[in-house]
């Protein structure tokens, strides 16, 4: 009888700390599981900086962070600035990187799977920011989650990125979902 309760009252602190963790987020990366963050981002190409592509350049880029499915698809006419059907925007999201590919073509064979950039991605949400590694490719990109602070800090996982449209600056309007590592975030 003791060992049952014992046990119960160790599921019953479990349950309540992960709901703890759960409320420790910020109220727009909560989720089912308390572990998935879904936005939209719409990049804003009216601030972009892409230099000519060459090898070893540097680019930057920023756009606005909507809710979860805020976002069209497809060619839309959405101004990243603007709130969309009433919804405004809950963060910024700056992308800065460097051009990796652009190889000659003697030797473009032996590189196909280098990416042609690789970048860091900020996601500053009112709560707190985090940054994500990685690079583009097949109309989205992957990258890892690096770390934050706020209510990110310590943040670790991984991000999947896909393009669902563009918007009035000729940019993609992006959909992006985080996998944030249980127990990642002080």
């Amino acid at each position: 009888m003791k060992r049952i309760t014992k046990i119960t009252l160790f599921a019953l602190a479990l349950a309540t700390l992960s709901g703890l963790a759960i409320l420790g987020l910020p109220r727009v990366a909560q989720a089912a599981n308390g572990n998935i963050f879904n936005f939209d981002v719409a990049c804003d190409c009216r601030t972009a900086n892409w230099g000519s592509g060459n090898r070893g350049e540097v680019f930057i880029v920023n756009g606005k962070i909507f809710p979860a499915g805020t976002l069209p698809s497809g060619v839309a006419t959405n101004d990243p600035t603007q709130p969309v059907n009433g919804v405004a925007s809950i963060g910024d999201w700056i992308c800065r990187g460097q051009v990796a590919g652009a190889f000659p073509a003697a030797v473009a064979p032996s590189y196909a799977l280098t990416p042609f950039a690789f970048y860091t991605q900020y996601y500053i949400l009112k709560d707190g920011t985090f940054f994500t590694e990685g690079y583009p490719g097949n109309g989205g990109g992957q990258s890892a989650v690096t770390g934050g602070f706020g209510a990110f800090s310590g943040a670790s996982g991984d991000l999947v990125a896909q393009e669902i449209g563009t918007n009035i600056s000729g940019c993609p309007n992006i959909r992006f979902k985080v996998n944030f590592q249980p127990g990642s975030m002080r």
